[in-house]
């Protein structure tokens, strides 16, 4: 039973009997309907019963494929026979293993014959007692003899038990759905994180589950079994050592083919300006870097040998504070600057010694050139064995990768230094600084290293631009005038004049007898024999410069002015080759070593030449 008060009127219900006031009216007189309490319609019963056992088991749908006749083995005549896999999930029909019996056509022995009786006449005492002139042999029996025939058609479809999958299909995914709750119009439940049970009476019974279509199986995995991956990096730094062909120098030499570049020429040394004196003004500036502070460093030295790698430098100091901005720290060596004439050297200070007394404070620096920072202590030695073939300009790159330095080889002069090919196995070496594997890489060709003097840059050239016995007609770098000459000094150093040696790799390449070009080649040198010699061309040029050492020499110091970069001769520097205008007549000379020296205000260059006769 309710209540229908008005509408302006509002009031609550308690747990009790509905008792009204005595001010509270009604208007109109309540009446009273009769509406069903909330409850449970009858509609919405049904019986509780406990769920069957094999329910509760069936918690997933996926599971292994049952074994399919994995003991059944099937053999045909001369075939081997089928082994089942243990799930026996097969993509395809079972080939039909009855057609690979093999057939011999050959003729059947006589025993054979004898027992078959196939292919002769009985015997004639038999004649008389199968005298038939019927057709006595039917052609089944023909056909039960011959034992060259197919196996039957129930045979064959024996082992045909495996359908293809649906391997171009639709993807089809079996989703496990859980327990369904009803809409807010039916009975609202919740679980708890725990088995369902019903209890055993009740009016309301809930059939839990869900019922999935049998899909057919689908190959998903193959599509993880690719094989196709892209190159490897490091093939993409292999440099094939051919390059444009060179223009022969011989003008009458012509080609119809084209294709040919011009070797660029070595140009033609600048005549220095002969004077009966010479007034110079030398400049010099040296800055610390990266910020270019100016400091004050006397009696400076500067020097670089053929066999040398990096520029050496030393000089003078006064007072602590100059030294504060040019001693290493825990950060490393320190940069500076020097400049002299417009000659610019970048140097690093490496160390330095200093000695201290009463009103005197003086300190002695020492730098190197950058190309230091790629031999000990400052680069980690490192231990390579290459198993694929290498060239050797490729290994040098690849020995200079990620520490900004490169390589050049010039080609301005005669000679210029290979490129050669080292198999596979042979370039190796073990607990090596980068700066040593390229030193050796240069040596095996005969070349040197020429460092850059304000720049990361290693020139690599061979150390006898030209032969010695060619000299004549060779292009000099540097022409000296005796006019220039403040002092001269010689040192006579005769070396055996070798005329062939033989160079040869030790565990592969080729072995070449060099012998110079004119002579018999009956006065060897000693046997070069190296692991990276491999090649014709790097083998031939290493003999070249082998042999260019010897023969009656010596070696020149000439003291020359160091001129401005407009001015000739200006800077000589190792591996140039140098004409000297002396007053009993003109010679030319390999420049092995430079020195500059810096004292109060003089200024001076001193070379040292290897003069052959």
């Amino acid at each position: 039973m309710a209540y229908f008060p008005e509408e302006t009127q509002y009031f609550n219900f308690p747990r009790e009997a509905y008792q009204p006031v005595s001010h509270f009216l009604f208007y109109p007189q309540p009446t009273y309907a009769f509406i069903p309490p909330p409850s449970v319609v009858s509609a919405w019963q049904s019986q509780w019963q406990t769920g069957a056992v094999y329910q509760a088991s069936a918690s997933s749908r996926f599971q292994h494929s049952l074994t399919i006749e994995t003991s059944r083995q099937q053999s045909s005549h001369q075939a081997r026979a089928l082994e089942a896999q243990a799930l026996g999930l097969f993509w395809g029909q079972v080939p039909e293993r009855e057609r690979s019996a093999q057939i011999s056509h050959a003729n059947g022995h006589d025993r054979q014959n004898q027992a078959e009786a196939l292919w002769r006449q009985p015997a004639a005492k038999q004649s008389d007692l199968h005298e038939v002139r019927d057709q006595s042999i039917q052609a089944r029996e023909q056909e039960s003899r011959e034992p060259w025939q197919k196996a039957s058609w129930k045979d064959r479809q024996q082992t045909e038990r495996f359908d293809r999958s649906n391997e171009y299909g639709a993807f089809q995914q079996q989703t496990i759905t859980g327990y369904q709750v009803p809409g807010p119009s039916q009975l609202d439940f919740t679980f708890q994180g725990r088995r369902y049970t019903p209890v055993t009476s009740s009016a309301v019974y809930f059939s839990l589950g869900d019922k999935s279509p049998n899909y057919p199986i689908q190959p998903r995995d193959s599509h993880q079994h690719s094989r196709f991956s892209s190159n490897r990096i490091q093939d993409e730094l292999v440099i094939l050592p051919w390059s444009p062909g060179r223009k022969a120098k011989d003008d009458s030499t012509k080609s119809n083919y084209g294709g040919e570049i011009d070797v660029i020429e070595k140009p033609e040394p600048e005549q220095p300006e002969i004077r009966e004196s010479y007034l110079l003004m030398n400049t010099i500036s040296v800055v610390t870097l990266p910020t270019r502070t100016a400091i004050e460093l006397n009696d400076i030295e500067i020097s670089l040998d053929i066999d040398s790698f990096s520029w050496s430098l030393s000089g003078q100091l006064w007072g602590a504070s100059s030294l504060a901005l040019v001693e290493p720290d825990q950060n490393g060596p320190k940069q500076i600057e020097v400049d002299i004439n417009g000659w610019k050297w970048v140097f690093i200070v490496e160390r330095y010694t200093g000695s201290r007394a009463f009103g005197q404070e003086q300190y002695t620096v020492y730098g190197t050139s950058r190309t230091q920072l790629l031999a000990s202590p400052y680069a980690p030695q490192r231990s390579k064995s290459n198993s694929s073939n290498i060239n050797a300009k490729q290994a040098i790159t690849e020995e200079l990768q990620n520490t900004g330095f490169t390589a050049l080889y010039p080609e301005l002069d005669d000679f210029s230094t290979p490129d050669w090919i080292i198999p596979g196995g042979t370039f190796s070496y073990q607990n090596e600084t980068p700066m040593k594997v390229v030193a050796r890489l240069a040596s095996t060709a005969g070349a040197v290293i020429i460092p850059a003097r304000d720049s990361d840059q290693l020139n690599i050239k061979p150390r006898y631009p030209a032969s010695p016995w060619s000299w004549s007609s060779a292009t000099m770098d540097k022409i000296v005038p005796a006019s220039m000459v403040i002092n001269l000094s010689a040192s006579w150093r005769p070396e055996p004049e070798y005329n062939a040696v033989y160079v040869s790799g030790t565990h592969a390449g080729v072995a070449v007898n060099v012998k110079r070009q004119g002579t018999a080649g009956d006065n060897p040198a000693p046997d070069i024999l190296e692991d990276w010699l491999t090649e014709t061309q790097v083998n031939t040029e290493r003999g070249r410069n082998e042999l260019a050492k010897g023969g009656h020499q010596s070696i020149t110091t000439l003291e020359i002015p160091l001129t401005d970069n407009n001015t000739a001769p200006g800077l000589v520097e190792p591996g140039q080759l140098i004409e000297v205008q002396d007053i009993n007549g003109n010679w030319r000379a390999l420049c092995l070593s430079t020195s500059i020296r810096i004292s109060g205000s003089k200024f001076s260059q001193s070379i040292e030449l290897e003069r052959h006769y």
